[in-house]
């Protein structure tokens, strides 16, 4: 399954309720404000950091870019993409759920 997040952690519920519906072999990827979860030190951060091995994480470079998160800041685990990208992922999976 590949999960599509698009909201803040900070704003409403949908980022921990996407967390928890989360299994191993699922995808996550961070888009518009859910960016702000992979900000260091954060409750969310650490929350994604403990992630199944197995759950790939992904994030597209222009919210990144438009929202100034460093690049060196990210965990390693997660994979910048762009919307190319984005859309190979879309049609890679058996389903998709945006958040």
């Amino acid at each position: 399954m590949f999960h599509i997040l698009r909201h803040s952690p900070h704003a409403e519920s949908r980022f921990a309720s996407c967390l928890r519906g989360i299994n191993s072999g699922h995808s996550l990827l961070l888009i518009e404000n859910a960016v702000y979860g992979l900000l260091p030190g954060t409750s969310t951060r650490n929350a994604l950091e403990y992630l199944p091995a197995t759950v790939n994480l992904y994030t597209l470079d222009v919210d990144l870019q438009a929202r100034g998160l460093a690049l060196d800041d990210l965990p390693s685990r997660v994979r910048i993409i762009n919307y190319p990208m984005m859309v190979e992922l879309c049609v890679e999976h058996s389903k998709t759920v945006s958040w």
